[in-house]
């Protein structure tokens, strides 16, 4: 390893390992919340760049005790992940896992150990596999350990053992929350030079690019998702693939039927400026109608003021998500309008909204999602029609 090479800067791989935290976040809630049969959601912002000599520091108070997992990475990148919990929350952790009241678990025995040893596996395999999607590596985590020690000592046979992981670590602050209770701890990232450099070498790529605008979808899916779940009082979860920028002329969804399409609509403005735009068939917005207000299927058979009411507050809700989403990820303010109903077929639809727009580039970015809830499944598309500005903006921000 050349002195060069030591010297490769960490702000752009944190940014990119930001999509990585966030996606891993939302798969390791998921497994998580099966595990302990109830609702669990890891919150992160990304990771952030932190020198060496201040990695004990971000971790916690250096003369306070954690628990902490410790996994190595294997493969194309390696490393270690951190898992560091102050004492008390890693107990106060525990009891929430094993059902217990609040300070049951008093000392880390075999029980405490091996439950947060389980944590640290399924939070450390989900950042493990979303790092191996995003950067096309192969990344495979040892079996976690468990330490509880000082913060001082927890960190530096981490860094003895990396020696060779440059000057910088990448933390992330995450937030574990159970039915609203919320615990914070630590994860963090010693990634050694070499992968360093390799990440480094990806992110110029197109195909990366395309991922991050992919990605922008799923997180947005992801507070979609909760925000249903918590209006509707029961488990609603929002299923995408991610954005496609698609032609105009080849936006329209393909029916086989001469049913009309329900769009849901709204204006942007502000620095992001466009329309966004939920449509799907007629049959399939009624039977939504149906599991907002808990009937029968086949209840809902006309679009009244009560159905337009509930299908403009879902597009309120799932517009809000993944715009917010996407201004995160541009760094820039947008504010979707009041939502608005349109019934139509779907290529009279569109005309109408680009007539309406006015000016627009030649391209969309369209989100097939998938709404469910009760095991019932329903196809929607989702739109981001940009103004001429703002598709630049966006061009510019992923390239």
């Amino acid at each position: 390893m050349t002195p060069a090479q030591t010297d490769i800067p960490n702000a752009d791989v944190a940014e990119s390992l930001r999509t990585v935290a966030v996606n891993s976040s939302y798969k390791a809630s998921r497994a998580l919340s099966k595990w302990f049969k109830r609702g669990v959601r890891l919150n992160t912002e990304g990771f952030q760049s932190v020198p060496i000599t201040e990695l004990t520091e971000a971790v916690g108070d250096p003369e306070e005790p954690v628990a902490a997992i410790h996994l190595v990475l294997a493969g194309d990148l390696t490393g270690d992940i951190l898992l560091a919990f102050p004492e008390r929350l890693a107990l106060r952790l525990v009891d929430v896992m094993i059902g217990a009241p609040e300070g049951t678990s008093k000392s880390f025995g075999e029980l405490e150990r091996s439950c947060l040893q389980e944590t640290g596996n399924i939070v450390g395999s989900a950042f493990a596999n979303s790092l191996s999607s995003w950067f096309a590596a192969d990344v495979t985590p040892q079996s976690p350990t468990f330490v509880f020690d000082m913060a001082a000592a927890v960190i530096e046979p981490l860094l003895v053992g990396q020696a060779s992981c440059g000057d910088e670590a990448l933390v992330s602050k995450t937030e574990f929350e159970f039915d609203g209770e919320p615990l914070d701890w630590r994860f963090v990232l010693v990634p050694s030079i070499e992968s360093l450099a390799f990440m480094k070498s990806k992110l110029d790529h197109d195909e990366m690019r395309m991922r991050a605008i992919q990605t922008i979808a799923i997180n947005g899916a992801f507070d979609a998702s909760r925000s249903m779940s918590k209006w509707l009082r029961k488990g609603v979860r929002l299923d995408t693939g991610g954005f496609e920028r698609v032609p105009l002329n080849e936006a329209c969804p393909g029916s086989d039927t001469d049913e009309p399409a329900v769009a849901l609509y709204t204006r942007l403005t502000h620095q992001l400026e466009g329309h966004t735009l939920m449509m799907t068939r007629r049959s399939t917005a009624l039977e939504l109608v149906d599991i907002i207000c808990r009937q029968e299927p086949g209840t809902t058979t006309e679009l009244d003021e009560m159905s337009s009411s509930c299908l403009l507050e879902t597009c309120n809700i799932i517009s809000s998500a993944l715009m917010n989403s996407w201004a995160k990820w541009l760094d820039v303010h947008t504010e979707p309008g009041p939502p608005r109903i349109l019934v139509d077929m779907p290529e009279a639809i569109l005309e109408a909204l680009l007539i309406e727009q006015a000016m627009v580039g030649d391209d969309v970015y369209m989100a097939k999602t998938e709404f469910s809830v009760e095991g019932r499944r329903l196809e929607w598309a989702f739109f981001l029609l940009p103004s001429p500005s703002s598709l630049r903006l966006i061009e510019t921000s992923c390239s």
